[in-house]
């Protein structure tokens, strides 16, 4: 339920990320997401890991089992839990809970790794093409809920740089060194060697910070690529870019809509993204930036050069759609809806009566 609603009719929601905020406010986008709705909502939040990362010899499953001496507590506070995680699974932390579940996937789905129908949780997902792959593995209870961000703090402007560069925008910095492959930044390193035009500018929030200066220098592009570690104004960075990117081999690597995507194309910024990634279908659709089938170097340049020589095409079409689809206040009705719908349902259930 949205703020200027009475207060005592706003539902009270659990809301359960996979872990603590990052160390600085509003530079992880799933965070400014749950951020939105906690703001709607009376809403509560505790993390599954204890801490920003969890060594991978530990359960996934066991998640959260800290909570365990309070978890009963908060459920019996709250109306309902919604639960935030980049793959479906059966945490043994919700078990024991009476109120009802949502789970909203955060990154692609992946068909060959995912369980079939074995945990009753209602399952939302900012896809078609993602829904698509639940239900053939038995899930029913699917919706399709594409996230959103504040684009008000966001001001569509022309490039305001040299005439004569391309600049990118490249965001989901690796969290561990298998990712300066499997999210793109080798291969985008490959492709600036051939395309002595473009310049990158990295919004660099997670760690491996020296590793990729170093592989920066090693490719003699020190002077062409930025990095950005801080919290900034994201209007003012994107104001300096012709064109966002986000890569990904893999569907889980990275959010399904990233933010720094929307973003872009909130400022009128066209995008390039992998085809691993959800958001790539919203892009082919509706012609606002480039969609990489693979992650291969000529591809890559391929697809830079195209987007470089249809830039006027391009950006036309990301100044139609951002500030239509992407909204956070058009995310947040429709989870109260569903929040409410599911709610309606419990009380069916138990035989209350609920006003609100």
């Amino acid at each position: 339920m949205v703020r200027g609603e009475q207060e005592e009719n706003v539902m009270k929601i659990l809301y359960i990320s996979p872990s603590p905020p990052p160390p600085i406010p509003g530079t992880d986008g799933l965070f400014t997401e749950i951020g939105y709705l906690e703001k709607s909502f009376k809403g509560k939040n505790i993390a599954l890991s204890p801490f920003r990362s969890i060594p991978p010899i530990f359960p996934v499953n066991l998640y959260g089992i800290q909570h365990l001496p309070f978890i009963g507590k908060l459920d019996r506070e709250v109306d309902l839990h919604h639960v935030f995680f980049p793959h479906l699974v059966d945490f043994r932390i919700l078990r024991s809970l009476s109120k009802p579940v949502i789970f909203s996937l955060t990154s692609g789905v992946i068909s060959e790794t995912l369980p079939r129908s074995a945990v009753p949780f209602h399952i939302v997902v900012s896809s078609k093409q993602e829904a698509d792959i639940l239900q053939t593995k038995g899930h029913e209870l699917v919706r399709i809920i594409r996230p959103g961000i504040d684009y008000a703090r966001i001001d569509s402007s022309p490039y305001t740089g040299p005439h004569d560069e391309f600049v990118l925008l490249f965001g989901s910095a690796p969290w561990v060194k298998s990712q300066f492959a499997s999210k793109g930044f080798d291969l985008v390193l490959e492709a600036m060697v051939h395309l002595p035009k473009i310049r990158l500018i990295c919004l660099w929030r997670g760690t491996l910070y020296h590793e990729w200066c170093e592989k920066v220098s090693s490719a003699g592009l020190s002077n062409r690529v930025e990095i950005i570690r801080e919290k900034g104004d994201i209007s003012r960075i994107l104001s300096r870019c012709h064109a966002a990117v986000v890569l990904a081999s893999k569907a889980d690597l990275v959010k399904s809509y990233p933010n720094s995507l929307m973003e872009a194309l909130v400022a009128g910024k066209p995008v390039l993204i992998s085809r691993a990634i959800p958001m790539s279908y919203y892009v082919e659709k509706n012609g606002c930036g480039i969609v990489v089938e693979s992650l291969a170097t000529y591809g890559l340049i391929s697809a830079i050069s195209e987007l470089q020589n249809r830039y006027s095409i391009f950006k036309s079409a990301a100044d139609l759609v951002g500030r239509c689809d992407f909204s956070c206040r058009r995310m947040v009705e429709e989870y109260r809806r569903t929040y409410e719908e599911l709610t309606e349902q419990e009380d069916k259930k138990s035989g209350n009566i609920k006003i609100g």
